[in-house]
């Protein structure tokens, strides 16, 4: 239960996933490199442990390459989809429906110029007048507003065009003549229209009207804005500097579309309604909660854009302890745990069974402590550094037993006096009892908020072994002793 329930595997008990990374550092110099290095390998295990995954394994190899390690437990789209992303989002008004309809034109009318140049060719000869035009649908979303758009058959043809020389020469012309520039970008998803998959192509001033980042925050919610887009959204809160600029911005240009966005593409588009004093800014974040809290992470921690390259498919990564080594030691333990319970019983007959079912107890209690940092959303990672941390509670807790048993065994007096002296000797221990295990829990608890990686795991597995100490001391140790004296009128504890 506490290991497969309770807990997450990790990776140097049960191994876990590799993903290369690849990517061109050739335009830094050597110092560059090396800091841009680090600062991608620090926001990358930022990004993963903010997201849950804890202790992940990021090793540096050559020729630009990254060996990213995950635990089994991971969703390894989501993780490739943290490391690949920048997060980087950008603000951009869009050029008005006058101006991409002339644009469209003046490109329509260079390929009819190339066509007629090249009319030798057959191949040529059918990219003649309106080509790129005959390409273009046209598609309506909310609110009446009418889009170009690409059917899906026609995507690499339309990008081909967009890429040509001539055209490229003609965007600049316009650009040109009628300020500010624009240009072209593609929609981050396809929409549906009668049963047909387009891709929405928006004309957006090239430069960038507002940089969100850095945020304030990211807070994942239900759609409310974006709701045609999934479920879930990320919130953005801007700090103070962006919330005036975004302030500035919906203020002039009430009225116009703005679209977000990221990786190169427009990730949504808005309707300015009026001036946005508060600085929020919602962003559709999928179908799934994973996908969401996934996708706030990428726009908390944005980092400069690389053109990282992954592996469609992770490759497992063995335990580097070896699966041999797990079960050994988890042998070992078994049998330790039946050592102890065997003194226990030897030296203190009834109380020691006592203790062996309270054992038992400590180790339920403990499972459902763990469990409910994992319904809080902390996973609790089993590491070695978490075994390390249920070892020390565990031993705390035998150590708790042994000073009961012992403080007892001098406290008793003759037989008829038992009930009296345990009863006084349980009322004697309790506060120190109570505050020996409230120390321990303050302990944990600091370590949980100011460490990282290990030490967090080290942490909850700590305080979730010292909670499972004290509820068992408290609810079924000194519950059963005062019952045994109190209530059945045992005159002797074996003790």
């Amino acid at each position: 239960m506490l290991y497969g329930q309770s807990t997450v595997p990790g990776i140097d008990l049960a191994g876990g996933y590799r993903l290369v990374a690849g990517m061109d550092l050739s335009r830094y110099t050597e110092r560059g490199r090396a800091r841009a290095v680090e600062g991608l390998v620090e926001n990358w295990r930022r990004r993963l442990n903010a997201f849950g995954i804890s202790e992940p394994v990021i090793t540096v190899r050559e020729n630009d390459t990254f060996e990213i390690v995950v635990p089994r437990s991971a969703d390894t789209g989501l993780v490739s989809r943290i490391i690949r992303e920048s997060g980087e989002i950008t603000l951009h008004l869009f050029k008005d429906g006058a101006e991409v309809q002339a644009l469209r034109q003046r490109i329509d009318d260079a390929l009819s110029e190339r066509a007629s140049a090249v009319a030798a060719s057959a191949a040529a000869a059918s990219d003649g007048p309106g080509a790129f035009s005959a390409l273009l649908a046209r598609i309506t979303v909310e609110e009446g507003i009418g889009d170009i758009a690409v059917r899906e058959d026609n995507l690499d043809t339309v990008k081909a065009i967009l890429a040509d020389s001539t055209v490229q020469a003609g965007i600049r012309a316009f650009n040109l003549a009628n300020p500010p520039a624009g240009a072209f970008a593609w929609a981050s998803e396809p929409v549906e229209r009668g049963g047909r998959l387009f891709h929405p192509l928006y004309f957006i001033n090239q430069d960038i009207d507002l940089n969100v980042q850095p945020v304030a925050s990211a807070v994942v919610s239900d759609a409310s804005v974006t709701a045609n887009r999934g479920a879930y959204a990320v919130r953005l809160f801007l700090q103070d500097e962006g919330r005036e600029s975004l302030a500035n911005l919906s203020s002039a240009n009430a009225g116009n579309r703005v679209a977000i966005k990221m990786n190169g593409q427009v990730y949504v588009t808005l309707n300015i309604q009026g001036r946005i004093p508060d600085g929020r800014i919602e962003v559709p974040g999928g179908d799934s909660l994973e996908e969401a809290r996934a996708l706030a992470v990428i726009l908390e921690s944005a980092s400069p854009a690389l053109d990282v390259t992954l592996p469609d498919q992770a490759v497992e990564a063995p335990s580097p302890l070896g699966e041999g080594a797990v079960v050994s030691a988890a042998g070992a333990g078994a049998i330790g745990l039946g050592l102890l319970c065997a003194m226990f019983v030897i030296r203190y007959r009834a109380a020691g069974l006592l203790f062996v079912t309270g054992m038992l107890h400590y180790l339920i209690m403990t499972g459902a402590v763990l469990r409910l940092w994992n319904i809080a959303g902390i996973a609790p990672y089993f590491t070695l550094a978490g075994a390390v941390g249920l070892l020390g509670a565990a031993l705390v807790f035998v150590s708790v037993h042994l000073w009961i048993f012992e403080y007892l065994r001098a406290e008793s007096g003759t037989e008829s006096s038992v009930r009296q002296d345990v009863m006084a000797s349980l009322e004697k221990i309790r506060p120190v009892l109570v505050w020996t295990h409230i120390m321990l829990l303050l302990v944990s608890v600091s370590l949980v908020v100011v460490g990282t990686d290990a030490v967090v795991n080290f942490g909850l597995v700590l305080f979730s072994g010292a909670a499972g100490s004290l509820l068992t001391c408290m609810c079924w140790t000194n519950m059963l002793l005062s019952s045994l004296v109190a209530d059945w009128q045992i005159r002797k504890l074996s003790v």
